[in-house]
């Protein structure tokens, strides 16, 4: 799996997140390769979208995704996004087992 995280500064975080859900989700949900995607308000006018792909590949035509759909509707950014990916090296959900590792680090902690 591949992770973008993209992050905005905006004075309008309601507004984008609105036109997040109303616009983009389909775009980014519909994208080849689409695993997950979060918004995360980092407060002090700062939002972050983390996308999971199953791929670099995917994960970069999200990027051109986005980039289109940001500059059809830039007008509630403040400058250019920061863009980071790479490489998901740890995956747990709540429907994922614990890797065996991370529950042996409990079991040294608790007979401490």
């Amino acid at each position: 799996m591949y992770a973008v995280i993209r992050r905005y500064r905006t004075d309008s975080i309601d507004e984008v997140v609105k036109r997040i859900r109303k616009e983009f989700l389909s775009v980014i949900t519909s994208a080849p390769g689409f695993v997950s995607y979060f918004v995360i308000n980092e407060s002090n006018g700062v939002q972050s979208s983390i996308s999971i792909f199953e791929s670099q590949a995917h994960a970069e035509y999200s990027n051109k995704l986005a980039a289109l759909w940001v500059s059809e509707h830039a007008s509630f950014l403040l400058d250019s996004p920061e863009i980071t990916a790479g490489e998901v090296m740890i995956h747990v959900t709540d429907s994922l087992p614990v890797p065996e590792e991370v529950e042996h680090l409990g079991e040294s902690e608790a007979s401490g």
